[in-house]
């Protein structure tokens, strides 16, 4: 009886609700994160660095990566309702990073009833997205990004499609002072025409969100700070960040307020193997009175021969091996001159060596 319940207020939210109020958007289950890092950070993601699922928060963080991946994210929602998010990045090191990502939320099987109350079929219930991402990079430190969507929603017989659009831009402050460790984003979504299902017509949810992070310079923590706007919804505020241990190993938690069902807070854990080639993450969001909901996120790195450079330099710039360190960044900037990353760490490796031939 729970299920029907829980399952019957999400398709209410999903389908039904169609009216000519303001505020009432279509394909809802878009507001849903997708990255198990990013929701144990409280869902921040505008900023972070870029993977595979960042670039559903923002695009423009695609710019980052700079070895193929593909990731996975498994939820076992609500009452027996599961998410799955999959994708691939591919980075160019002239044109730029493409992507390839599918949204699917399945409501599970509810019992039918007839109109006299007698069971009849059971009906069943999805939504999916397909996504195809770009990701730009320029030499200044600043970055944008695109998405474009095809989405369905059906609801046993009756299928509602659309199409809609993302914009991100992302801007990695450069220089030596501890200033230049911000980072500034922001991210226009869901940019599209109405969505008529059935007989009613409904807006996409249009977020606008706006994001900074500041990360300690040798990779140790990240916090960040955001703010999020959806059509039909208050102004949300969100904080979060994570610190790593050991160089494989980071802790997550976070908080976003305007949450009706949660209490808002997450925390989470991730784990890296192979020389970070392998990511495991997890994440977990209680809920008030309902089963809480356990994230587990998969991201697998390959291939990129400045990557591997990148990684030496970050850590031998940990290791306080700064002229080492210089010369595996200046490798990744031959193959990828755009890559602001490895530019600020570069320049943050050259004032530490200033700093010990003059003290």
């Amino acid at each position: 009886m729970n299920k029907i319940k829980v399952t019957l207020t999400f398709l209410f939210i999903a389908f039904c609700a169609r009216s000519s109020f303001a505020g009432t958007t279509a394909f809802d289950f878009l507001k849903i994160g997708v990255g198990t890092r990013q929701m144990g950070m409280g869902n921040n993601g505008v900023v972070s660095h870029g993977d595979a699922n960042s670039m559903a928060y923002n695009p423009a963080t695609g710019s980052d990566i700079t070895q193929q991946e593909v990731g996975f994210l498994y939820t076992r929602w609500l009452e027996g309702i599961s998410y799955q998010y999959a994708s691939y990045v591919y980075p160019h090191a002239n044109i730029g990073t493409f992507g390839l990502s599918v949204n699917y939320l399945s409501y599970g099987d509810i019992q039918g009833y007839s109109s006299a109350n007698k069971k009849t079929n059971n009906i069943s219930a999805s939504d999916m997205a397909l996504n195809l991402s770009y990701a730009k990079g320029f030499h200044n430190g600043f970055s944008y990004g695109l998405n474009t969507h095809y989405i369905e929603e059906n609801l046993n017989v009756a299928t509602a499609k659309g199409y809609s659009l993302d914009m991100g831009a992302l801007y990695r402050l450069q220089g030596d002072a501890w200033w230049s460790n911000i980072d500034l984003g922001m991210a226009v979504k869901h940019l599209g025409p109405n969505v008529k299902f059935i007989q009613e017509s409904a807006a996409l949810p249009l977020e606008v969100d706006l994001g900074m992070s500041y990360a300690e310079w040798k990779g140790k923590y990240l916090f960040n700070l955001e703010m999020r706007k959806i059509k039909d919804q208050d102004l949300k505020l969100g904080v979060g960040g994570e610190i790593t241990t050991k160089n494989f190993l980071t802790f997550r938690t976070g908080y976003e307020t305007g949450k009706v069902l949660s209490p808002g807070v997450t925390v989470g854990v991730g784990i890296q193997f192979w020389e970070k080639s392998l990511q495991i993450d997890y994440a977990f969001v209680p809920f008030d009175n309902l089963t809480n909901v356990h994230r587990v996120g998969f991201m697998y790195r390959f291939g990129g021969v400045e990557q591997r450079h990148f990684k030496n330099g970050l850590r031998l710039m940990r290791q306080g091996k700064y002229g080492d360190a210089i010369i595996e960044f200046d490798k990744v900037l031959q193959e990828r001159p755009n890559h602001a990353l490895a530019t600020r760490y570069m320049k943050r490796c050259a004032a530490e060596l200033s700093k010990e031939v003059n003290p």
